[in-house]
């Protein structure tokens, strides 16, 4: 949420006073003001105002974890404090603004409310995919962290052993690693960007969120998939969001491994390198989603606990190769063998 072309607009939320919200944009979102639209992801049973189709539905249920409605968002948060131009934090909510989408706020890890108003009149209403692509992401990553989960940056299959996770800085290929075994080892592509664990649970289970990708467009090319009917990237043109197939939501299973991607050069041979004790914690930590507003909420020797425990039930790898499309397949040889696959053709 960095870009300047949507996050730095020249009058911030902190200094705007005066906002334009016509009453079709409020329905544009609605939809059907007496309806409820019940989905799971993430961890979360929740029930919306908001059609929500990245996510699957499930059956009405009497006790949602979320509720997300449609209402009024004031500029400034009460009794929080400015983070940056788009971001205000409480002691139990949470601000998010977006300049031409939406305002978000979340609250105490149970409620949103999703407030699409524009600082001009020149804008005419933000696409509604637009705004679920800041209420799937960011808002629940908040949610997570409200209630002390742990949401992590990573896109995640099922391998031959379980269910592996790839982390990495921006660009690491996170995405395109999973997306290539998906197509071309037949691994289930379990969730891509951001998934959850809850640190209260014996088991380490890996909880998806919506079922959709992000992939770059040479990525698309290299895997011959087509970009009609995928949502081109807000802030990046050459990447696109795809909807993966299939109707059933994925069920949370126990994270076997996290694997932390880095680039090497052209020459450099594949290597995966288990990593364990401190260095483990440490990239767990780092593979954390908006890890600053976690800290918000909850206190950091809680989080390093949390990521302690975790390290000791997962294998925490750091797999290092070229970074060349055209040579994936060779490049994937160590991690291969150690997924469970019988061979490396």
């Amino acid at each position: 949420m960095s870009n300047s072309r949507t996050l730095s607009p020249g009058t911030t939320p902190l200094e705007a006073s005066s906002f334009c919200l016509e009453e079709d944009q409020r329905q544009h979102i609605q939809a059907h003001p007496n309806e409820r639209f019940f989905y799971s992801t993430y961890g979360f049973t929740l029930v919306s105002h908001i059609p929500l189709p990245e996510l699957v539905p499930i059956s009405p249920c009497d006790s949602p974890d979320i509720e997300i409605v449609i209402g009024k968002v004031d500029v400034t948060l009460q009794e929080a404090d400015p983070v940056n131009d788009w971001l205000q934090i409480g002691k139990h909510h949470c601000q998010v603004w977006v300049e031409g989408i939406a305002r978000y706020r979340i609250e105490d890890g149970r409620r949103v409310i999703v407030d699409r108003r524009v600082s001009s009149a020149k804008h005419s209403g933000a696409d509604p995919n637009d705004i679920r692509v800041y209420l799937l992401g960011t808002v629940f990553g908040v949610l997570a962290h409200q209630r002390g989960w742990l949401p992590l940056h990573v896109s995640a299959i099922n391998a031959p052993n379980g269910v592996w996770a790839f982390t990495g800085q921006s660009g690491a290929g996170k995405s395109t690693l999973s997306a290539w075994l998906h197509y071309h080892h037949g691994c289930d592509l379990l969730t891509d960007d951001v998934a959850v664990v809850k640190p209260e649970e014996t088991l380490p289970l890996l909880y998806p969120g919506p079922r959709k990708i992000k992939l770059w467009k040479q990525t698309l090319a290299a895997l011959d998939l087509d970009t009609r009917g995928a949502q081109r990237d807000l802030m990046r043109l050459d990447k696109y969001h795809l909807s993966l197939e299939g109707e059933k939501a994925h069920q949370a299973e126990p994270l076997k491994a996290l694997v932390v991607l880095e680039r090497g050069h052209a020459e450099e041979p594949a290597c995966l390198a288990e990593v364990k004790g401190p260095e483990a914690v440490y990239l767990l930590l780092e593979a954390l989603y908006r890890s600053e507003i976690g800290r918000s909420y909850n206190p950091p020797e809680s989080i390093i606990r949390h990521c302690e425990v975790l390290a000791e039930q997962i294998k925490v790898y750091r797999y290092r190769r070229p970074w060349d499309l055209q040579q994936v397949s060779h490049s994937l040889e160590p991690l291969l063998e150690q997924m469970g696959f019988d061979c490396c053709s």
